[in-house]
């Protein structure tokens, strides 16, 4: 039962520390509205739980679709994170310079 916890956590900050990483890198790019397309957050089977919300942005008429993902420790915080998230609602995002399939979400930008 143990292993089974530290699994979890290992996981936890191995997807904290991404999203770090990835928000880092992604400061000085130019940020652009996106619109929220749906929003979720199932029961993992084995693992921290996710919340998972799709959104679509739009560079040089051209429409990408990308997804953030936020780790919880239990599925009922996960769920009331995810409820936030109303489809149609816009938001900013990061996006890659040169290559605008990437966008980085950043939490002060989810209103």
């Amino acid at each position: 039962m143990a292993g089974w916890f530290f699994d979890i956590i290992i996981e936890y900050l191995f997807r904290v520390t991404l999203r770090g990483v990835r928000l880092l890198r992604s400061r000085n790019w130019p940020a652009t509205q996106a619109k929220v397309m749906s929003a979720a957050c199932p029961q993992a089977l084995y693992g921290c739980t996710v919340a998972n919300i799709d959104y679509e942005y739009t560079v040089d008429g051209v429409s990408y679709a990308e997804s953030f993902e936020k780790p919880f420790f239990t599925l009922d915080s996960g769920v009331v994170y995810a409820q936030q998230f109303v489809k149609g609602a816009e938001f900013s995002v990061r996006v890659k310079p040169g290559d605008p399939s990437i966008s980085v979400a950043t939490p002060q930008d989810w209103s």
